[in-house]
């Protein structure tokens, strides 16, 4: 009975071990991503390299001149996607729902480094951002198919031909991050992220995208912060 009640202990151990790697990152960087026109000029910008967004810029002079900004000021998130993009036939509440989340977020983020301002002021970088493309999970088909084996098997074939596993969201987003006064581009980001296949799978419609905001307002909040620097993963 003692070993048997060892045994158990030393199987219920090694799953606490399992269970958060199984349970890890929730989204991923997509394998591509079209502009959606909102940064209007793309000239500028680059395919990212690893830890980067997909399309990046980051003005060669902004190391040297990082340390003049103090405030951040940011526009009201937007989406902005053409007449045939899935978000257009969104509800108005989840619309709304899904640009305070990003808005919050950044807002969050960035005031951690700077101070948030309404206006223009010397030393204030100004944010632009729109929400490009989002869609939700689908809740119930993404739990299952992580547990069941033959949906799991399709969730994996989709993956491996499209980069993107089955019944999971996604979501696409462009930033224009600017001097406030002179309008100079400091910054700009056109980047797009799904969701991953977990353990746990998702419990809301829209945890896939609401995570990939919070990475990015994360991310962006950690490159101006650092002088335009990746950060280390």
């Amino acid at each position: 009975m003692k070993n048997n009640h060892k045994r158990t202990k030393l199987s219920l151990c090694g799953l606490m071990l399992v269970l958060p790697m199984l349970g890890c990152t929730p989204t991923k960087q997509a394998r591509d991503v079209e502009a959606a026109g909102f940064l209007g000029d793309y000239s500028m910008l680059r395919e990212g390299q690893a830890g980067e967004a997909l399309k990046v810029y980051i003005n060669p002079t902004y190391p040297r001149s990082c340390k003049n900004y103090s405030k951040v000021m940011i526009e009201p998130v937007r989406i902005y996607v053409n007449e045939k993009n899935d978000l257009v036939s969104l509800p108005a509440a989840d619309r709304q729902t899904l640009v305070n989340h990003l808005h919050g977020a950044l807002v969050n983020e960035l005031g951690k480094h700077y101070q948030i301002v309404t206006a223009p002021e010397p030393g204030t970088i100004k944010i632009k951002a729109a929400i490009t493309e989002a869609e939700g999970s689908w809740v119930a088909l993404d739990t299952v198919s992580t547990f069941v084996p033959q949906m799991l098997a399709i969730s994996t074939l989709k993956e491996v031909a499209t980069g993107t596993a089955a019944f999971v969201g996604m979501a696409g987003a462009e930033a224009d991050i600017t001097d406030a006064i002179s309008g100079e581009r400091i910054a700009a980001a056109v980047d797009r992220r799904v969701g991953k296949k977990s353990y746990e799978g998702v419990t809301q419609q829209w945890d896939d995208v609401n995570q990939a905001f919070d990475y990015w307002a994360e991310r962006m909040a950690y490159r101006l912060a650092n002088c335009g620097a990746k950060p280390a993963n």
